[in-house]
């Protein structure tokens, strides 16, 4: 019988009312020779304007009550760029080989520091010499796959033999940062058992690839715990990674399949003696025998520095794609979109208005997105950015959220087959106040992974002034808010922005006193 341990570290809204009456505009980027018409919609002495204007990628109207006239407008301006430069900081790892007609070739290798067990979870009672073996163990969630899970791989493991740099990216070479003749340990595996049904692995959540160390790392490690001297080491990351500065993986062997790994665990194993009774006729045997222990001594964790090695070559279809002018976004890394965004326009729409009171609703910013066919099952990014170009790369370092008004986030429906960057009322508000400048209108989109929090269902009041101010999405089961954000690498993604039918949809209410 095995005795095994594992080591593992596991607003309220003030929604305020909004005061006078509702009405709807919807515009794209326009000049502002728009007629100034109105309908009336209440007696007395109050007039309601509605505008809005449609724009399908080639005609542009402006509806006012039962009138319509075409505008010119611009189309949104943008640009293709590669940029093999990203923050590969992440809780994930990507490892393995891929080379997709498609997409391109992706080699992905991976440098982690560890955190340390306070205490060793083995009886004091067990000698050294019942120290059985030590092991690595990289934990594949499933579906966490792209590629073919039958393909042969092979990993090896290294020890790292210095500090690994704090402003690392995935252009960091480990070469100089350990030791090429010195394995901690390789292996051979296929991740085959991901691609079973859940029937035969209904208690399998993740594919466990174990790689086999040395005993003497694992004596070592059970001496140090024990010894007065050395064992405070483990009890702060600080001296933990002075005594243990991390691990560096490579595939060796193996071109078709990247596996993201999403939790490292270096687990000691012993043995020792227990009693165990079986009854016979009625006549109870007592006897010893061996069983095995195990525990988790070391491991990975988001308190800890852990970074993709990532190398990454577009397809000839790609970047033939690029140069055509077509919006392309790929992850880890690559293709992402710059363009111009039509606030200034909008404004100038808004600003002939000629209204004694003008009350902003919303904004939003709609953008069609079209899959790129490929035998890899290589999909859309689920959620996109879009950032400030000036403010892009303080975003980044800092590991900020969208605010809604430098910075919006949009996720991939699948059923409308489009992104949508809502709650942009804050950004044309504050335009509005303060007046445009051109770094106000350059924006970049990027992928990137979001991760929320739900709290208790909160009042349909509540959840309409949530979304309308602050973007945050409600469900019959509570409010989601945001709370991380980082760029888009546990995957490789790649999809076609169809920019010439984007849509920004300007709504808001005009009050007129005769």
């Amino acid at each position: 019988m095995m005795r095994y341990t594992s080591f593992r570290k596991s607003l309220k809204l003030l929604a305020a009312p909004i005061i006078g009456l509702t009405a709807g505009a919807i515009f794209t980027s326009c000049e502002d020779n728009v007629p100034t018409v109105g309908s009336d919609l209440a007696t007395g002495e109050v007039q309601i304007a509605l505008d809005s204007l449609i724009w399908n990628g080639t005609d542009q109207y402006i509806y006012r009550g039962e009138q319509k006239f075409q505008v010119g407008c611009p189309k949104i301006k943008y640009n293709t760029i590669f940029d093999d430069a990203v923050d590969t900081r992440s809780t994930t790892n990507l490892l393995g080989r891929i080379s997709v007609p498609e997409y391109g070739d992706l080699h992905c290798s991976f440098v982690s520091q560890l955190l340390s067990t306070a205490r060793l979870d083995i009886p004091d009672s067990i000698p050294i010499s019942q120290i059985d073996s030590m092991k690595l163990v990289l934990y594949v969630p499933r579906g966490e796959l792209t590629g073919d899970s039958l393909a042969p791989q092979q990993l090896k493991a290294y020890r790292l033999t210095k500090t690994l740099p704090s402003d690392i990216n995935n252009h960091f070479d480990p070469t100089g940062y350990y030791d090429p003749t010195s394995t901690l340990g390789s292996r051979s595996f296929t991740l085959s058992a991901l691609g079973m049904s859940d029937s035969l692995y209904t208690h399998k959540r993740s594919i466990n690839i174990a790689i086999p160390l040395s005993k003497e790392m694992a004596i070592e490690t059970v001496e140090a715990y024990r010894n007065e001297k050395t064992k405070s080491i483990f009890e702060w990351p600080q001296s933990f990674e002075e005594y243990f500065h991390g691990i560096y993986v490579e595939p060796s062997f193996g071109r078709g399949c990247i596996a993201n790994i999403s939790y490292i665990d270096f687990e000691i194993f012993y043995n020792y003696k227990k009693q165990e009774s079986t009854v016979t006729d009625g006549v109870t045997t007592i006897k010893w025998v061996t069983a095995v222990g195990g525990t988790g001594v070391f491991a990975s964790s988001p308190i800890v520095l852990s970074s993709n090695n990532i190398t990454y070559k577009p397809s000839e279809y790609l970047q033939n794609l690029a140069a055509n002018n077509e919006a392309i976004i790929t992850t880890p890394g690559g293709y992402r979109v710059t363009l111009k965004f039509p606030a200034k326009e909008l404004l100038d729409i808004y600003n002939s208005s000629q209204s004694k009171l003008a009350v902003v609703s919303d904004l939003s910013f709609t953008i069609p997105a079209e899959e790129i066919k490929n035998d890899y099952d290589i999909t859309t990014p689920p959620y996109l950015i879009m950032v400030k170009s000036s403010k892009l790369t303080e975003f980044l370092t800092s590991n900020s959220l969208p605010n809604n008004k430098d910075s919006f986030y949009a996720e991939y429906d699948k059923k409308t087959q489009q992104y949508e960057f809502s709650s942009m009322r804050s950004y044309i508000l504050d335009l509005i106040q303060n007046g445009v400048k051109d770094e106000d209108l350059e924006f970049t989109i990027i992928p990137a992974n979001l991760e929320f929090e739900t709290n208790q269902s909160s009042s349909s009041y509540d959840n309409y002034y949530a979304m309308l101010y602050w973007g945050i999405t409600s469900s019959n089961s509570g409010t989601k808010y945001l709370t991380k954000c980082t760029p888009y690498i546990s995957k490789p993604s790649m999809c076609r922005l169809h920019m010439d039918k984007a849509k920004t949809i300007f709504t808001y209410s005009l009050q007129q006193m005769k």
